[in-house]
Formats: structure tokens, sequence, C-alpha cells
């Protein structure tokens, strides 16, 4: 457990790499016939994991400190006919090795642990089902078996970006060519952007166009030789919306080495600083743009009084929890009053904001619901303690070590 004490941040930051970017760079990495160089590799727990599932393909991994890597492919011409793939917490990881372990035609068991058991993997399961693949589970744990077959995949937009994406790595690899239509609007497409062009880059081509992704087969991914993680927008903003908390005319933290020539979201944070800044009574946000900064609004006007309407995120629902409904667990915990929405959430606006001496918040095991209590030190009026100190670690490994550089105050129980 660890005991957050209300603080101020300021100071320099430079940026986390993206896990999602290096997640995709790494598997495509593995799909290529000659070695890549990958640089500004981030540390944590879901790389990890990635790193190792690479290995269970028959991979190599030559480490050249802790943020850079060789990956060596694993042959394509006889692969491995059977692996056991241990997922723990990592969605991504499964999402993306599922369907690329299907193209191959290698037997697979899968692990998984902790709300990955409980995080729905039909969406998935049930497409790769109709074309060629045998599982004895559409959720994890599972067995599968059989080759994945090219044609048509329909998802719904709002299941999931990183399901789309797992199915868009696989079917280039295909005899046939493949269409993935989307049956309703696509919600969240940035993890599908930072996908395709991953995927580009590794000289693998995709049409996009109203309909959906049109998906010519028989392609093969070529190592560009070298490559960099990018650094990761989502994570930075959290870090500039805390310092927003500390000042009234400026943001005291500044974020070095974002890049600013990428496809990832975020960048529209900055619509929401009242929120930030000020005290107001009521808002009405729209965090379809920044869907991994809502817990962070949500709790801040909880801590200030505000009313908020939220939405355009129903995707947080298959997150590491439903995010959604741990989120307003957590605000009910801390004396406000908040409930999901069919596509976010609403905060009751109040006058008092008293809540119990040390209260203890089950984050559930979610990462970005930790790091937004944490970073809510700003506006909190005494201590609050969360459950696990280590939860940050899954996609932010350092998490901790930055916070208390910035200016975070806390004590691990």
């Amino acid at each position: 457990m660890i005991r957050i004490y209300p603080s101020k941040f300021e100071g320099h930051i430079q940026a986390p790499a993206s896990k999602a970017h290096a997640q995709r760079l790494l598997f495509a990495s593995a799909l290529t016939t000659t070695a890549t160089l990958i640089k500004n590799v981030p540390e944590c727990d879901d790389i990890d994991t990635t790193l190792q599932c690479l290995l269970d393909f028959g991979c190599t991994v030559e480490k050249h400190g802790e943020t850079e890597m060789k990956i060596f492919p694993f042959v394509k011409t006889n692969p491995v006919p059977s692996a056991e793939f241990d997922f723990r917490q990592s969605g991504t990881t499964a999402h993306l090795a599922i369907p690329l372990a299907a193209a191959f035609g290698i037997r697979s068991q899968c692990r998984a642990s902790g709300t990955l058991i409980k995080r729905p993997l039909i969406p998935l399961s049930s497409r790769m089902a109709l074309r060629g693949v045998t599982f004895s589970s559409f959720n994890l744990p599972l067995s599968m078996s059989g080759m994945l077959q090219p044609g048509d995949y329909v998802f719904a937009g709002d299941e999931g970006s990183q399901y789309i994406s797992g199915a868009l790595m696989a079917l280039p690899i295909l005899r046939g060519d493949s269409i993935i239509r989307l049956s309703s609007p696509l919600v969240d497409g940035t993890f599908i952007d930072v996908t395709l062009d991953t995927m580009e880059d590794f000289g693998v081509k995709v049409d996009v166009d109203e309909e959906g992704f049109h998906i010519p087969g028989r392609q093969f991914y070529k190592s560009p030789g070298k490559a960099v993680v990018e650094n990761d927008w989502a994570l930075s903003t959290l870090w500039a919306c805390a310092g927003c908390l500390s000042k009234d005319n400026e943001n005291p933290v500044i974020v070095d080495g974002l890049p600013a020539r990428t496809v990832q979201m975020y960048r529209s944070f900055k619509e929401v600083m009242s929120l930030l800044r000020y005290d107001v009574k009521y808002l009405n946000v729209d965090a379809s743009e920044t869907p991994n900064l809502a817990c962070l609004y949500a709790v801040i006007a909880a801590m200030k009084g505000s009313g908020l309407d939220l939405s355009g995120v129903p995707q947080l629902r298959y997150k590491e929890t439903d995010r959604l409904k741990v989120v307003c667990e957590c605000i009910r915990a801390l004396g406000a009053e908040a409930h999901p929405t069919e596509d976010g959430l609403h905060v009751e606006e109040r006058g008092s904001k008293e809540y119990p001496d040390d209260v203890r918040i089950d984050c559930k095991g979610d990462p970005w619901i930790f790091m937004s209590l944490a970073l809510a030190a700003g506006c909190l009026p005494k201590p609050i303690v969360l459950d696990d100190e280590h939860c940050a670690e899954k996609v932010y490994r350092h998490f901790l070590r930055d916070y208390k550089a910035l200016g975070g105050k806390y004590d691990i129980l």
C-alpha cells in the first residue's frame, strides 16, 4: 500500500516512451526476415510480457542496455509447431499475438492472470473462429489450433481498437486478400493509427476508406534496420495536467522530448484546463480525444466539488477493469457521488469535500486509475491510501521515481 500526500508538482521531465508503439514495433520486427534494432524501448511489465512472447514465437532478443535491443525474427518457413503463451496482464500482447500465431498455424496454449482473465476476448476470437481457427474457449485461458484464413472480418467500432490492430497486423501475411468492415463508427482510433503507421514503416500496405480496411494478402514485413519508439503523449499529459493544479497562470511541469509529428492523440488536453486550474461548478467534457485522461478529469472534478458530465469513452469499460465503473467507486470512497453513463460518467457537484482519514482506495489493478489518483494530489485536502504501490509498473515502471522528483510526496506502508 502507499499513502499519497497533498503535493505540488513542478520541474522538467523527459517524456516516457510509448508502450503502444513499442509493442507494435516488437511484433513487426518478429515478422521480418532480418534483424531490427529498436531504441527507446520503455521499461514496464507489459513490455517484459511482449518480449517473452517473442521468445515463445522463436525469436532471439539481444539486449543492449535496458532501453535498446535487437530483435532477430523467427523462421517463417519453419515456425514453431506449438507454443505456450503467458500474457500475464497485458491485453495488447494477447490481442496482437493470438492472430499472429494463428496466421502461422501455431497451436497455442494461452494463459493470463489478474484482470485480463475477466476481460472479453470474444470480439477477436469469435471472428477468428469463423475463419479457420478453433478455440477451447472464447476467453482466456484457452487453447487454439488451426490456420487463420483471409476473408471479410466485421468489427463494431466501439469493441476496442486493440482487437482490430491484431487482425490488421496478421491478415497481410495470409495467402489471400481480406477486408475489415466496421459495423459502427470507430471509437478511439489512435491505436489503429499507430498500428497502420508501424506497418507502413515495415513495408506493409493497407488501404483505408469509409467501408473499413482493405488488406492485400501475400505481403512481407521488411525490416527498416533501425527503429525508435516514440515518446508517449498520453503519459506525458498526465504530468502536464498534474502541474496545472499547482499554479494558476502557467504549467510548472515541463515535459521534454514529445514528438511534434505523430499519429498519437492527446494534444487537445488543454481544452479542459479550466477544470484543472480553476474552481468551476460544472463542466461538460468530451474525452474522446484524451481517453486515458478521463479518470484524472473525474477525480479532479470530485476533489474540487465540481459537477462533471464526461462522455466519448465507451471503450474504457474494456480496459484493465471496467474503468468507468471503478473510477466511480473510487470517487464515492472520496465522499462524492458519481456513476457511469452509456459512454462516460457523471460526477455530482458538492459543497463539502470531506472524506475519512487515510481512506483506502482499491484501484483494482488499473494503472491509469492509480496514476490519476496519485497525480490528483495537487487538489487533495488530506492524504489517501492506495492499495498497490506497484500498480503503475504495468505501463510505467519508474512512475514513482519521477513522481517524487517532481515534488510528489508518499510513504510506502
